[in-house]
């Protein structure tokens, strides 16, 4: 979805998260479309340009500089490099992948290499996290160590959001308003980010398409030359994945599991749990890359 497409309110909103970005300590954010062949990619960055590459995929219509706010802290010691993924809210062009056939992986294959990354370690938020598992499993090798933020991937489950949205949507969609909007978004994020929300409102009002489907479910089998360290976060009120459901699926089928933490929280998080996963991924990430 490059920004020509996008509404002249949701390219309003994405800049005003630029902008966000901007007043954030030891700012040096760039944006850049990055070429490569499978087309254009619209690529974010912070950090030091001589530090080493961490890759972070952003969750559904949660584009780069969204991700680059939830995982600032990392920019202290990494060039994050955070892709708006096809075929959501952000500024690359293109349809979504299909879900099947490693086709994310492909597409985040494509841009390593033109990146020039050959190895690095990755964070996944949310639909991000079943991207870095479509990698995992068609080249693991490219990844030296995986941050899973309540990930999709493991599961597609239906029941579970649909009993919590279902009237919340029909709602929403006789009346199209901000107060329907928010009894929508309460089971998914409460107030914990305001700045999203809007964000997720001006998605809806533009029209934007729902990619709800993400790679996965992925089984042992196919996840079994992934065995980099892999860090875990879930949410006690996740509207998508059970949390005691995500932890078993995980350990049955990730080789190196290595931590695990359960939130007491949302989908999306608050901000004093955003700061915990900022704490928590930092120190995971420095302690495995030898830091």
């Amino acid at each position: 979805m490059d920004p020509v497409s996008l509404s002249l309110d949701l390219n309003h909103r994405y800049q005003g998260q630029c902008d966000r970005l901007n007043q954030l300590p030891d700012c040096n954010v760039t944006g850049r479309y990055q070429s490569t062949s499978l087309g254009p990619i619209w690529v974010m960055e912070a950090g030091p340009e001589d530090a080493p590459p961490l890759i972070a995929l952003h969750g559904l219509h949660t584009p780069a500089p969204f991700n680059l706010e939830l995982l600032w802290p990392l920019t202290n010691y990494f060039r994050v490099i955070s892709p708006d993924i096809p075929g959501q809210a952000g500024k690359t062009p293109g349809i979504a992948p299909v879900p099947s056939n490693s086709a994310y992986a492909m597409w985040l294959d494509q841009l390593l290499d033109a990146l020039g990354v050959e190895q690095a370690p990755m964070v996944g938020l949310s639909f991000g996290g079943a991207v870095l598992l479509d990698l995992a499993a068609y080249k693991p090798e490219r990844i030296s160590a995986a941050s899973l933020i309540v990930p999709a991937g493991f599961s597609r489950p239906l029941w579970r959001p649909l009993k919590k949205l279902i009237l919340p949507f029909i709602g929403f969609k006789i009346h199209t308003d901000q107060p329907h909007f928010d009894q929508l978004m309460k089971p998914l994020m409460e107030d914990n980010w305001p700045e999203l929300e809007l964000y997720y409102y001006s998605t809806f009002q533009a029209g934007i398409p729902m990619t709800l489907i993400p790679p996965g479910p992925f089984s042992k089998a196919e996840l079994s030359r992934f065995n980099a360290p892999v860090q875990l976060f879930t949410a006690s009120e996740d509207i998508y994945f059970d949390p005691d459901q995500l932890a078993e699926q995980a350990r049955a089928t990730l080789a190196n599991l290595k931590q695990l933490k359960e939130l007491e929280d949302l989908h999306i998080p608050c901000e004093e749990n955003r700061r915990l996963i900022q704490e928590q991924v930092v120190a995971f990430m420095r302690n495995e890359i030898g830091m």
